[in-house]
């Protein structure tokens, strides 16, 4: 008999109810409807999103861009995937994560469940989408896992090299310290422990990861994949065009990435590879990349990718998982 039953038995035995003489059992953090509460404040959270165009009238659900780690919107979103939407008078909003993506997720998740509700909200309860890149790829599924409101605002989830499973290759690079971020994207993390146990995906939400045979940052690139559903599509850009190169940081702006997520926010369901064209296979940028500016766009985004990194604080140890990921 547990010990639980055993005091229930004591109190039945004396004429009294058990809640009087313990505490409910309270549900994980998971199984709340709105999750736990918000550490940072409203304002911060306002802050760090910028909206465009009518997300209420826009012709594809309004989507969400998450940035990855030692990047913001500018670096990774407002010279390829920006210009694309506004190009088509597509609505999107820019989230920035702090300290560049490079602090605690688990404080940079909240950024995300507030940027889902505010664009839930502004859209007059239209579903959005979410596209990320590397971190951003995977930190939408610590908010929906930990705030289950979340669900039902989301449609799409579009992967760019999302560091879904984490990788190989950080193991080593934190062995002497590095920035927190990087301590929970590496393999066998406890943050990735905790975002893998139960449910990987939920139902109503359509996933689509994106992958490339060439990623040097999240190894082995396989590990962007999600456990495969009806609503989940792994690829790699090789299986729509073959002949692409494109390392971790391109997938921002590769074409064939661009058209596959663009076929997966425009249909219902996750991308079906067998409706994207391979007419533009072979094209070195998506649209909205200015071909003579790119030299500077991605000179300025890896230069500052750099130095946000350089300027991040070192951490000898993973940061603690917040209580109501123990509990969930």
């Amino acid at each position: 008999m547990s010990i639980r039953r055993a005091v229930a038995a004591l109190c039945a035995a004396a004429g009294l109810g058990l809640a009087s003489a313990l505490p409910a059992a309270q549900p994980a953090a998971a199984d709340q409807p709105f999750g736990p509460p918000l550490s940072v404040t409203r304002a911060q959270l306002d802050s760090a999103l910028r909206c465009h165009g009518d997300l209420a009238a826009s012709p594809v659900e309004p989507v969400l861009f998450i940035p990855g780690t030692t990047s913001d919107s500018l670096d990774d979103w407002s010279w390829n995937w920006n210009r694309a939407f506004e190009q088509r008078h597509w609505a999107y909003c820019d989230l920035d994560l702090p300290d560049h993506a490079n602090g605690d997720i688990q404080t940079a998740a909240e950024y995300v469940v507030a940027a889902v509700r505010t664009l839930h909200g502004s859209s007059g309860g239209r579903a959005i989408g979410m596209v990320g890149h590397s971190q951003g790829g995977m930190i939408g599924r610590w908010a929906l896992k930990y705030w289950p409101d979340t669900r039902g605002m989301v449609a799409d989830y579009v992967g760019l090299s999302g560091s879904n499973h984490g990788s190989e290759a950080l193991g080593l690079a934190c062995a002497l310290g590095c920035e927190a971020a990087y301590w929970q994207q590496a393999s066998g993390s406890a943050f990735l422990r905790a975002l893998n146990t139960g449910p990987q995906t939920w139902p109503g939400v359509d996933y689509t990861e994106i992958a490339t045979h060439y990623d040097e940052k999240v190894v082995p690139w396989t590990s962007a994949y999600l456990p495969a559903a009806d609503n989940v599509t792994d690829t790699a850009v090789q299986d729509l065009c073959p002949t692409e190169t494109v390392e971790h940081m391109g997938m921002s702006y590769d074409n064939a990435a661009w058209l596959i997520g663009v076929d997966a926010l425009t249909h219902p369901g996750p991308a079906v590879l067998s409706r994207v064209s391979r007419a533009t296979c072979g094209d070195p940028f998506m649209p909205g990349v200015d071909p003579v500016a790119f030299p500077v766009h991605a000179t300025a985004a890896l230069a500052e990718s750099e130095a946000s990194e350089l300027a991040a604080p070192r951490l000898a140890a993973e940061p603690p998982l917040r209580g109501y990921a123990q509990a969930g």
